[in-house]
């Protein structure tokens, strides 16, 4: 197992390709890495139950890297107010 955690990376690739890694923890098989086929991905298919929607829109280039706008208040002021009926 601890193979996995050094190499996830290296296997990641196997399963990309194609292979099928049987993972072990002490000799016995405990899981099994496949490639998800794009007909079985999860979100399509809580698209078609209705529980999800498609993206309306594709995201901005920079969404991941744009600085976040600061905040009004203070984030330790907000959390203690939210906790504060439990104490």
């Amino acid at each position: 197992m601890t193979d996995v955690k050094n190499r996830l990376s290296h296997y990641l690739r196997l399963v990309a390709r194609g292979e099928s890694v049987t993972i072990l923890d002490r000799g016995r098989p405990v899981a099994r890495l496949t490639r998800i086929e794009a007909a079985d991905s999860e979100v399509e298919s809580l698209i078609a139950s209705g529980v999800a929607q498609p993206p309306s829109s594709p995201l901005p280039k920079d969404f991941l890297t744009r600085k976040l706008p600061r905040p009004k208040t203070s984030v330790q002021r907000a959390l203690l107010e939210d906790r504060e009926d439990r104490f």
